[in-house]
């Protein structure tokens, strides 16, 4: 096999792993800070390293790539506003299975906003992840809570996210800087937010410094980095699969390292769920109308 190739995949193999300790790392640090506030300390940071990444670069920031990262920042932050106010209630592994369903809303709003048709195979795999998520959650068995279904707000936040950023860089944003400036805007809004809505005290523990440092360099910046170069290497399909190994590591650090008890519809559900978005991969949404 390719050295390159390797490399890429073992690259984006770390960044999901990265990506699934940190819903583990996310939960304990809400423990010291409130959410809007984490958020604002950890998209800070990244937007801190980003300004040092592009340098004399950011002279070069388009009013196309302010817009766009203004309104694809709105849905980042909606996102991440609702995953951690989710996380203060529900398990980081119930999260993070929740979160991987954005991936299958996409072609859901883009058919609903009658944008893109969707092909029966993709159809067959949307009704196996609304089954995945049923087994998860377990209704029935009183198993959800407010924070999971908050947590289906941030999957529909992201899938927002995924179809504006799809748009402006369809129209010759650049992708680092226009990742820079999304993480900017997120930063400025949660901010603002923070002041407003919550108690400006937080704890200096080492385990909010530790999470905002892992999210914020880590699992913000130098993830993004290392997945735009490994997406000029591998499929499309590749990459969606690896993407989808993201909740398997949340679930494994918080079983074995949080000790959560996950139970077996737990497993079953996220089974499924991750099956699910990763066989999306393989499928192609016919957009002809």
């Amino acid at each position: 096999m390719n050295k390159k190739v390797v490399m890429a995949n073992l690259g984006m193999v770390f960044i999901t792993m990265i990506w699934g300790i940190t819903f583990v790392m996310v939960k304990d640090a809400l423990n010291d800070a409130p959410p809007f506030t984490f958020l604002a300390l950890r998209k800070g940071l990244a937007f801190a390293v980003g300004v040092i990444y592009l340098n004399k670069h950011i002279k070069k920031i388009t009013t196309l790539e302010l817009i766009g990262g203004f309104f694809c920042a709105l849905a980042l932050y909606a996102g991440y506003s609702f995953q951690n106010f989710g996380l203060i209630l529900t398990s980081p592994s119930k999260s993070a299975f929740i979160t991987s369903v954005s991936v299958i809303l996409v072609p859901v709003l883009l058919f609903l906003f009658n944008i893109q048709k969707i092909a029966f195979k993709l159809w067959c795999i949307i009704g196996a992840t609304i089954l995945g998520l049923y087994i998860l959650l377990n209704p029935m068995g009183g198993n959800v809570n407010f924070g999971d279904i908050l947590t289906l707000g941030c999957a529909f936040s992201f899938a927002v996210h995924i179809i504006l950023q799809d748009i402006y860089l369809n129209k010759k944003a650049n992708v680092v800087r226009f990742f820079v400036i999304q993480v900017m805007f997120t930063f400025l809004i949660s901010a603002i937010s923070g002041f407003a809505f919550e108690d400006s005290s937080i704890i200096l523990s080492e385990r909010l410094f530790i999470a905002i440092a892992v999210t914020g360099i880590l699992g913000t910046f130098v993830a993004i980095i290392i997945m735009l170069w490994a997406q000029t290497i591998l499929s499309a399909t590749q990459t969606a699969i690896l993407l989808s190994l993201e909740p398997v590591f949340a679930a494994f650090f918080s079983v074995f390292y949080a000790g959560e008890i996950l139970g077996l519809s737990g497993w079953i559900g996220g089974f499924i769920i991750v099956l699910s978005v990763a066989s999306s991969g393989f499928l192609s949404i016919d957009s002809s109308k």
